[in-house]
């Protein structure tokens, strides 16, 4: 029947949208669903996504029967919808910031969901040649400029003369209104025209009354999917398939994939509230959370960002990161790091062994001149080394005021070479970055905790670029800096009510985020491209092959499915949030005895300030003595009793303190559910 429209007769062929030229992956009505889901994780609202959609249909109805009432037909603006929602919900968000991501992301869902009929498009480009004129006639909410926007998207913008649509004009084409102002506009005459569309009524027999050739598009197939698409995708069904993949887990930390999932999820939502393009993830930490978030924006019906993989480390970026030798206090380092050693201070400016032995030799030599010019009684001597020692592997308190950094300072070995790789490391660096975007507004993601090396990174681009952080967790040493550091599922400032759960164990996510490769060493400029160097310790990457990775593996599959229920799922987001917590806090508090034996054989190598491997169990044989001693200083110092472990549930375990145990966890339980955390 589509031929007709070749009849030379035919001046022009109005076609419908929806089930017409496109088609929907997704049930229609659950377009406007996931958008509710999108719109509470944007802008953070504290209220149930399905009472949102909820509101959001009843807003519609009303706004149309008042319209009706009015004399015009049952018809809505988009405009009018989300004020009337703006204002019943008492949003705060200033309006135009709400209005103007309420369109985007309806436009992005659209855009996503939507699949071109291919012969119907062919055809209309045939048409299109034949000098024909091509119009959109649809019933819709969506505004022109909407429309426009996902045709823009799609791909077929330019092949329409014109769209007409029932919200512009609150005249629909079921009662006909709608034919009668486009043949007014266009000037032209019925039987010049043809319409095409799915809707045997609106589009097939109120047409033809007027005189126009219709043809009835068959699309019961697309109906028969929507309607099976909404009653396997029901909000129950959605928490259901989430509870059982929950319980199908009983190895090592996989649950940490449900904070993980939180985390990212998060993240994409604080990015496109900043209208976010592009991102870094920080290495190495990052190369995991780098592989979440590609899929998750691969999957999710909406913006896609694109990220990069930074190479960096404290290590790699703290010479760059420093100022001129003699405006320099090397305080970052050594207010966390005071109680160090001379090669470990160094090693941390990742000067090179055979600069390190250069510097040693003339620094060596620079003291025993001072002791020996200054001070002639050996007794004194003797007394004043923790001052000013040659010894570079002896531990000096209170480095950054001792006379060993002031010897250092003025040597004039270690001023060439601190010179020279510090503006040489901060140039390659300037590059690196640069090769990688134009823009001077970097948002980089890491998984916290003080985010020092995004400090590092502001001090090397200068004040000209603006550098912020997005963490899993927050937990600032220095409150008072200026620079924007964001904790999404933990934060000090202010500490958020899901602080005591998310910062139980930071160590485990170190654990699992373990990377591919090395730390980042230097940044080396070779042809005019700038290499990063990496530094690797065979221990490390045999922990990665063995453990890490085939736990990686395995929470990526159960990373698919959550993407799958969530990223694009209607739920009730308020109680799909206190599930996660409830699984966080079993996996924290109820660990079992696979959990704490993984953790007990991992370590983990610190490069930077101190150079040492750190191992989490505890060795000690429990004496009769210790374990009396732990229970009292359990009870009496509970504060400060959980100083010295990584994971305090771990240290409870590991010492058999079974009471205090049990002491520990229904006190976090009770103060969880207290604030509605679990």
């Amino acid at each position: 029947m589509l031929e007709e429209a070749h009849n030379k007769n035919i001046k022009y062929v109005f076609t419908d949208i929806f089930d017409t030229i496109v088609s929907r992956k997704i049930q229609p009505e659950y377009v406007k669903k996931i958008w509710s889901n999108q719109i509470i994780k944007m802008f953070k609202l504290d209220c149930n996504a399905i009472d949102f959609y909820t509101a959001r249909h009843e807003i519609e109805a009303d706004l149309g029967n008042k319209n009706l009432e009015s004399g015009y037909d049952c018809e809505i603006t988009y405009d009018s919808i989300i004020k009337e929602l703006y204002k019943n919900l008492k949003i705060k968000i200033p309006y135009k910031k709400f209005l103007s991501g309420c369109i985007e992301l309806e436009v992005n869902i659209e855009s996503d969901v939507l699949i071109v009929d291919k012969k119907i498009l062919e055809k209309f480009k045939k048409l299109k040649k034949e000098k024909k004129k091509l119009y959109c006639v649809s019933d819709m909410y969506l505004s022109k400029k909407m429309v426009e926007s996902i045709f823009t998207n799609l791909g077929i913008i330019d092949l329409f003369d014109d769209i007409f649509l029932s919200c512009e004009n609150l005249k629909n084409k079921k009662t006909g209104n709608l034919y009668d102002i486009v043949l007014q506009k266009i000037k032209a005459k019925p039987e010049q025209c043809i319409m095409i569309g799915d809707n045997y009524y609106s589009d097939y027999e109120v047409p033809t009354q007027k005189g126009i050739f219709s043809i009835h598009l068959n699309r019961e197939k697309n109906y028969n999917f929507y309607e099976q698409y909404l009653n396997e995708h029901s909000s129950k069904n959605v928490y259901n398939t989430v509870l059982k993949l929950s319980k199908t887990i009983n190895d090592d930390f996989e649950h940490s994939i449900f904070s993980l999932y939180n985390f990212i999820e998060k993240l994409y939502y604080e990015l496109m509230y900043k209208n976010v393009d592009e991102v870094f993830f920080l290495s190495r930490e990052g190369e995991y959370l780098k592989k979440l978030f590609d899929y998750y924006c691969d999957n999710v019906y909406g913006k896609k960002i694109v990220s990069h993989y930074l190479y960096v480390s404290r290590k790699a970026t703290y010479l760059p990161s420093l100022k001129k030798l003699e405006e320099e206090d090397f305080s970052s380092l050594l207010n966390q790091y005071s109680y160090i050693t001379i090669m470990e201070f160094l090693k941390s400016l990742n000067f090179e062994k055979d600069e390190i032995r250069t510097i040693i030799k003339s620094y060596k030599e620079d003291v025993s001149n001072l002791l020996d010019k200054f001070i002639t009684s050996k007794d004194y001597k003797n007394s004043v080394k923790h001052i000013i020692t040659d010894n570079v592997d002896e531990k000096i308190p209170n480095f950054i005021k001792s006379g060993s950094l002031k010897a250092l300072k003025n040597n004039s070995d270690f001023k060439r070479i601190y010179e020279k790789n510090r503006s040489e490391q901060k140039e390659n660096f300037i590059k690196y970055i640069n090769d990688k975007t134009s823009k001077k507004e970097i948002y980089v993601v890491d998984i916290g905790w003080n985010g020092s090396i995004q400090n590092n990174i502001q001090n090397i681009l200068g004040d000209s670029y603006k550098v912020e952080g997005f963490y899993f967790g927050m937990n600032r040493r220095n409150k008072k800096e200026k620079i924007k550091k964001y904790g999404l599922m933990f934060t000090t400032e202010p500490k958020n009510k899901e602080f005591d759960l998310y910062n139980q164990n930071r160590s485990l996510y170190e654990i699992i985020l373990g990377a591919s490769h090395g730390s980042a060493n230097k940044y080396i400029k070779k042809n005019n491209q700038v290499e990063v160097s990496l530094f690797s310790l065979k221990e490390e990457k045999k922990i990665f092959e063995n453990v890490i990775k085939p736990l990686q593996d395995r929470m990526f599959e159960i990373y698919k499915d959550l993407v799958l229920n969530l990223a694009n799922g209607y739920y009730d987001n308020i109680k799909m949030y206190k599930l996660f917590n409830k699984i966080q806090y079993n996996m924290l508090f109820k660990p079992n005895s696979k959990q704490l034996e993984f953790f007990n054989k991992i370590y983990h190598y610190e490069n930077f300030g101190v150079f040492e491997f750190t191992k989490f169990d505890i060795k000690n044989k429990i004496s009769i003595k210790r374990y009396i001693k732990e229970h009292l200083k359990f009870v009496l110092r509970y504060r400060s009793f959980f100083d010295d472990s990584f994971w305090p549930v771990l240290k409870l375990k590991n010492l058999h303190l079974f009471i205090p145990y049990i002491i520990y966890t229904i006190r976090n339980k009770m103060k969880l559910k207290k604030k509605d955390v679990i």
